[in-house]
């Protein structure tokens, strides 16, 4: 059962579960259309290179013949042979087909999908293929549900983001040292940056509450050189890491 309009709660091998964003009509049919599109650009290309070359009709007609469906299914089996489920339209959509379970489609499932593909493209332009996403609930045309694949959208990478902490008051101390993190650790980091990441979001009790815990787990580790509140400490302490790094 899905867990929310268009997305799909499964459980991988390793039982580990996931929620897979699934692809609807609209981001697939941009993609098909661009495939389409490539797919009539090598047609052309070969007709004007016939008509350059001038071959006998009996020639003209048999690449003719054999090029169609090489280009029609060939494409398909080699983009998402080595683009992992991926295709220059599904490409510029983020998409990308896989197993109904998320993880990578193998060879047979490929072969599946894309050689009852014929029967989604009927009457014209995918007609069969539309009507049988909108009415599944897992948007699968019926390579998909033969093949047993889903077309899924890939999730945005993470970009951390940069820490928002003010610069230092003029006035230092102990010869510029304003507090020693010799003894603290990367994880004591990653508990300042998570908490500068989100302070702006919370309510000023929170955010009060919040940095009282956290200064209470790196004061064992951070030695000041006079007190400090408790949100100074932190942002001392993460500048002072920092630096330390730096250097």
């Amino acid at each position: 059962m899905s867990a929310q309009q268009g997305y799909e709660r499964v459980v991988t091998p390793e039982a580990v579960p996931l929620e897979l964003d699934v692809a609807g009509l609209g981001s697939r049919g941009i993609a098909i259309a661009i495939d389409m599109l490539i797919q009539s650009a090598i047609m052309l290309a070969i007709i004007f290179f016939l008509a350059a070359t001038h071959p006998s009709d009996a020639v003209t007609l048999v690449i003719l013949s054999v090029s169609a469906p090489v280009v029609f299914w060939g494409y398909f089996f080699f983009f998402e042979g080595i683009w992992h489920g991926r295709t220059p339209g599904k490409r510029t959509q983020h998409l990308r087909a896989t197993r109904a379970d998320g993880q990578p489609m193998s060879g047979g499932q490929m072969t599946v999908r894309n050689l009852v593909r014929i029967v989604d493209f009927l009457p014209l332009y995918y007609a069969i293929g539309c009507v049988s996403i909108v009415l599944t609930q897992r948007s699968q045309r019926l390579g998909d549900l033969a093949g047993g694949t889903l077309v899924i959208r890939e999730p945005k990478p993470f970009v951390p983001k940069a820490l928002d902490i003010p610069p230092p008051p003029p006035v230092e101390v102990s010869g510029g040292v304003r507090v020693d993190v010799t003894g603290m650790t990367e994880a004591h980091y990653q508990l300042l940056r998570s908490y500068f990441e989100r302070r702006s979001e919370l309510s000023p009790a929170a955010r009060a509450q919040l940095a009282q815990q956290i200064a209470a787990t790196i004061t064992p580790v951070v030695r000041t050189a006079q007190p400090m509140m408790d949100e100074q400490l932190l942002e001392e302490a993460a500048r002072a890491y920092r630096g330390r790094l730096g250097a």
